[in-house]
This record gives C-alpha cells, structure tokens and sequence, in this order.
C-alpha cells in the first residue's frame, strides 16, 4: 500500500511538490495526500481483508481436502491390509493345499507300493496254495483211508503238532542233560586233578615223615650204640651216659605226646623217669638206666611202627576210596 502511495505521490503535478507554495497549500496538499493515502490504505485493507478470507477459505478448503486425503489414506492403508490379509490367508491356503497334494500323492505311492506287496504277497500265496494242495490232498486220503482215531484233518494236525511239541521238549531235555553232563564230567575232572594234586602233596609229606622216621630211627640205633659203649666204658662216661639216657626219654616223650598220652606214660615209668633225671649213680644204677633206656626204645620202636601201620592205613583207605571213585565214574558213565 505504501508502495502505491509513494507512487501516487511520486504521479502528483509537479507544481504541488514545490517548495515554493503557501504552507496553506502545503498543508490541504499534505492533507489531500493524507486523504489519498488513507483512501490507499482503506482499499488495501480492504483488499487484505477480501485476500484473507479467500486465503482463509483456501485453507478450509485445503485442511478439508487433507482431511479427505487422510480418510481415503486410512481406507487405502486398511484396504490394504486387507489385501495383505487376504494374501497371506491365500498364500497359506495355497502352502496348505500344497501340503495336502503332497501328503496325498506320498500316500498314492504308499498305497500303490503297499497294492504291489499285496499283489505279490498273494502270487506268493498262490504258489504256497497250489503247492501245498497235494499235502491237503495226501492228508485226506490219510483222513478217509487212515485209522478211526483221526476223522478230521485238523485231528491230524493237531496230533502233529503234540508230537512235534514233545519232541522239541525231548530235544531241549537232552540238550541240557548233555550240557548237565558235560558240566558233571568238567567237575569230575576238577575234583580228579585236584585229589591227584592232594594225594601227591601227601605223597610228598609221607615220603618226608619216612625220611624223617628213618633220621630217628638212625638217631636211635646211634643211641642204642651210644648206650652200650657208655655202659661199656669208664666210669668218666656217666655223664655222657646220663645225656643219652635223657635223650631218650625226651625222645620218648615227644612220641608220648604226639599220641596225646604223655601223662599216662608218666604214671607207668615214675621210677624210670626218676632214674634219668639222677646223677651220681653206681654201676648197678647205670645198667638199670640202660635196661630202663632199652625198654623206653623198645616202646619208641612200638610208636614208629605204630605210626607205620597207620601211613599203611591210610594209604589203603586212599587207595580205596580213588578205586571206589573210579567205580563211581565208570558207572555214571554207563547211565549216561
């Protein structure tokens, strides 16, 4: 508006511009311009006012033209989300059918390889029929021509399969009294090997006892030895004498104990044990302690023959009981 008005002022005559008019002039003049400036700026407000509202009805008009671009905005997002919808739904569908087309050609080939097994399955059957028809053939004539025991084929059968069934219980009865038999026959051999390694190991200790029997019985006969000379002798052999005379009554008394009857042996020689626990003794004394040390070896030679007899028993009754084993084997042999 200003712009308007400086060009209105800059279009008055030139005469009224001038400063050599009356300030009256000058002033209606001012106020002519002031009128002109104010009819100026009326008309721009007016004209602001008219632009305004038609920028005010424009920015209805867009606000409402966005209102209805948004609206349509929110129906073209939720059609298409339910496009979206409708496609997953489809495409799913689809997946599904897929699915179902392929579990259904996967059952076609199932059923058409199981359709084949049974096809042959029943050539096979046929094959098993018509070669069994001659044993169903033989099995009634064995029915119609047979015993009167059997008047059904099924009768037969049945017979079949009882003595089928007890033949097979025949057959693992006789498994396992072989396998009973062998276990027995293993035992036997155990409890043979191991009898022949005691009998050895007796064997061994016999042959040791003998040895050592025969060492006393040398130790005796060198004592009897002993014995005589010292009786023999001078009288400086009483003491030697005396060592050999308690010699023999240890030894002597080490056989009573092995025999567990040493304190009857005591009570029977009081006298003779006496004798040879003495010292100081005159040659009559010392002739009795020898006849005394004769008899005690008289009875050591009765317990070694004693125990000889023994080891011959034993080894009778060993001998025995291995024939009496071997009798055993020899018969449990024949039974089985």
């Amino acid at each position: 508006m200003l712009s308007q008005y400086s060009g209105r002022a800059r279009n008055l005559p030139q005469t009224l511009t001038l400063d050599h008019v009356s300030p009256a002039t000058r002033l209606l003049e001012k106020r002519r311009q002031m009128f002109e400036v104010q009819e100026a700026l009326d008309a721009q407000k007016e004209e602001f006012a008219r632009r305004e509202d038609a920028f005010r009805r424009r920015e209805e008009a867009l606000r409402k033209k966005d209102l209805e671009l948004q609206e349509s905005l929110i129906k073209f997002n939720k059609f298409l989300q339910e496009n979206e919808s409708k496609r997953n739904r489809a495409v799913k569908r689809t997946q599904d059918e897929r699915k179902q087309r392929e579990q259904k050609e996967a059952e076609i080939v199932r059923l058409k390889e199981e359709h084949r097994k049974r096809l042959d399955e029943e050539k096979a059957l046929k094959r098993e029929l018509q070669l069994n028809e001659k044993y169903q053939l033989y099995l009634t004539n064995v029915v119609e021509g047979g015993s009167d025991d059997y008047h059904e084929i099924q009768d037969l059968l049945s017979r079949y399969k009882s003595l089928k069934d007890i033949n097979q219980d025949l057959a693992d009865a006789q498994r396992k009294h072989e396998q009973d038999n062998e276990d027995k026959r293993l035992e036997f051999a155990n409890f043979k090997k191991e009898r022949q390694n005691e009998m050895l190991n007796q064997n061994n200790d016999i042959a040791k006892l003998q040895k050592k029997l025969e060492g006393h019985e040398r130790e005796t006969m060198g004592l009897l030895n002993d014995v005589d000379s010292t009786i023999r002798g001078t009288s400086d052999k009483t003491l030697e004498l005396g060592q050999i005379l308690r010699s023999v009554q240890n030894l002597l008394e080490r056989f009573e104990k092995q025999v567990h009857s040493h304190a009857k042996h005591k009570q029977d020689h009081p006298r003779r044990a006496e004798k040879a626990t003495s010292g100081g003794k005159s040659a009559e004394e010392i002739e009795s302690d020898g006849n005394n040390a004769v008899l005690s070896l008289d009875e050591i030679c009765m317990y070694m023959l004693d125990y000889k007899d023994i080891v011959d028993e034993w080894l009778e009754e060993c001998a025995e009981a291995k024939r009496k084993e071997r009798g055993a084997a020899f018969r449990a042999g024949e039974d089985s």
